[in-house]
């Protein structure tokens, strides 16, 4: 059996495995292939509006992912506004950190951001159960015991509500029972947090305004208590964020709504966004600053998929992509359209015909880009290029090492990139908005082979590849752009049989280039019937 045979062959069997996935997939899942849903999941849309003036930041909270609920998929979306990935180091305080586009005048801006959870999740991964536990530990000493507030009254009310009380967990209730009953419940507004000191002398106020005061009393009395900033999930659909309580007594954490009545536990649609008591939207430079959530039952019928078997939707449902932590989602969605950008590579290079610094190098700076907004981006990327070139220039008068060498280069590109930040400052441009971080290896390595290439051969040989990787590298990110191909890849993965199926395919191609028929398009012209053949037709 020849090579080429074998080739075909293969990539015959790799499509036809992945086709036959994606459609045992899409039997078994129907709709819910673009994202998993079922009896306990829920659709909520947070939507955030005001005025933007000079250097806007804008946070906004995320659910956390952990035991008792899951984050399957979130986007968030502004004309006005950049978002940006939380951290992934701190999976306990997840938020969205907002920026203002460049060229966006002062002005109103609305922000987006919509996420789809599974609650009373059944089967937790490995990261939801340790997220879990540290945030259920039992606190370090002197943690969650601040005052709160320096009211003397609440300490005294907080003595009287308690006295002849000695057990912890008969005082927390005791604390209880006094806020539930005797301060009334009031509607949220939005605008500026209920003081503790107004919902005492009101005897009212909402549930921020009692988890504050509960917290307060609590903590008066030396029992480690924290406000909870969530959600209501069966509260209707427009609502603001709903607090409460959780207080450690009898080595666990007790939650407590005083506001709607709950002690010892509290139902598990209570939707946790932080534990702590902070704001859903809050931000600088900011004015006017409103939100509002708009909670959206996914029923079970939508759910239902399209049938296939329940084994076999299990099975599907158990290896999905969506199960994963939202930060891990998001690398593995870059992972998945790499070689997408390697297939592209592989097509300019070994059918177009055109050559480029690298066979990967395009690919990355492609990746690094393939968000619009910072295409742009590209062409300070061939600037700082150029600049390292005329560097390497220099450094060439010292003859050094290459390990040397490509040190120093880094450190000077560094510098360059530091410099255009800072410049950038000045004229209040977001320069980092447009230079995503990339690795400097591939910087210096393309000045290394642009400084090879003019050697070798000319400097408009090495011109004219810069020119082709640039173009490459342009055409990679404004496909690697289109959200289809990334939520179609996230949610079929077996698609990378097709794509390994063709790059085999085109690893055997051995015919002319399309470059090439072009340069010599005079040879391959056809002589008229008697005449003699010549280059450039015929005579």
């Amino acid at each position: 059996m020849s090579r080429t045979t074998l080739c075909v062959l293969t990539a015959a069997a790799l499509a036809a495995v992945s086709v036959a996935t994606m459609a045992a997939r899409y039997h078994a899942l129907g709709d819910e292939v673009k994202v998993p849903t079922g009896a306990n999941t829920w659709k909520v849309t947070l939507l955030v509006q005001g005025q933007v003036e000079g250097n806007a930041r804008l946070q906004t909270a995320r659910p956390l992912d952990f035991d008792r609920q899951h984050v399957l998929r979130e986007t968030c979306q502004s004309n006005e506004l950049l978002d940006r990935p939380p951290d992934a180091r701190h999976p306990e305080r997840r938020t969205v950190g907002w920026a203002r586009r460049p060229g966006v005048a002062n002005g109103p801006f609305r922000a987006r951001y919509e996420f789809y959870c599974a609650i009373d999740v059944h089967r937790p991964t490995v990261s939801m159960s340790r997220l879990h536990k540290a945030l259920y530990a039992a606190p370090q000493p002197g943690e969650h015991l601040d005052a709160c507030t320096d009211d003397e009254s609440v300490a005294e009310l907080a003595r009287r509500l308690t006295a002849g009380v000695a057990k912890p967990a008969d005082q927390a209730e005791a604390l209880y029972r006094y806020v539930e009953r005797e301060i009334a419940n009031e509607p949220s507004v939005g605008g500026p947090p209920t003081r503790i000191a107004d919902c005492l002398q009101n005897r009212g106020g909402d549930s921020g305004g009692k988890s504050r005061l509960l917290t307060a009393l609590l903590r008066r009395r030396g029992i480690p208590a924290r406000v909870v900033t969530g959600l209501t999930l069966l509260r209707g659909r427009e609502q603001l964020a709903h607090h409460w309580v959780e207080a450690w007594v009898d080595g666990r954490w007790l939650p407590m709504c005083p506001f709607y009545h709950h002690f010892g536990r509290v139902p598990p649609t209570f939707l946790v966004l932080a534990f702590d008591d902070v704001a859903v939207a809050r931000g600088r430079h900011v004015r006017d600053l409103d939100y509002a959530f708009l909670v959206e039952k996914v029923t079970p019928e939508e759910a239902a998929g399209a049938g296939g078997g329940s084994v076999l939707r299990r099975a599907f449902l158990a290896v999905s992509l969506f199960m994963l932590p939202p930060q891990q989602q998001r690398f593995v969605e870059f992972l998945l359209l790499l070689p997408v950008a390697a297939l592209i590579v592989c097509l300019f290079r070994n059918v177009i015909g055109l050559y480029s610094f690298g066979t990967f190098a395009p690919a990355l700076v492609g990746l690094a880009f393939r968000e619009l907004r910072t295409l742009p981006g590209i062409l300070i990327f061939v600037s700082i290029v150029l600049v390292g070139w005329l560097m390497r220039r220099v450094l060439d008068r010292f003859h050094l090492l290459q390990v040397p060498r490509v040190a120093v280069m880094i450190s000077l590109v560094v510098v360059v990139l530091v410099g255009v930040v800072v410049a950038a400052n000045f004229k209040e441009l977001p320069a980092t908005d447009y230079i995503p971080l990339f690795p400097m290896v591939i910087l210096t390595g393309m000045i290394e082979r642009f400084w090879t290439l003019e050697t070798e051969d000319s400097t408009k040989a090495s011109f004219r590849t810069l020119l082709a990787t640039m173009f490459i590298s342009a055409t990679i990110a404004v496909v690697l752009s289109l959200r289809a191909l990334a939520d179609h890849l996230f949610r079929f993965p077996e698609t990378l049989g097709l794509i390994v199926a063709a790059q085999l395919l085109i690893g055997r191609y051995t015919g002319y280039r399309l470059t090439e028929l072009w340069r010599f398009r005079d040879f391959v012209r056809q002589p008229a019937e008697g005449g003699r053949w010549v280059p450039g037709g015929e005579i």
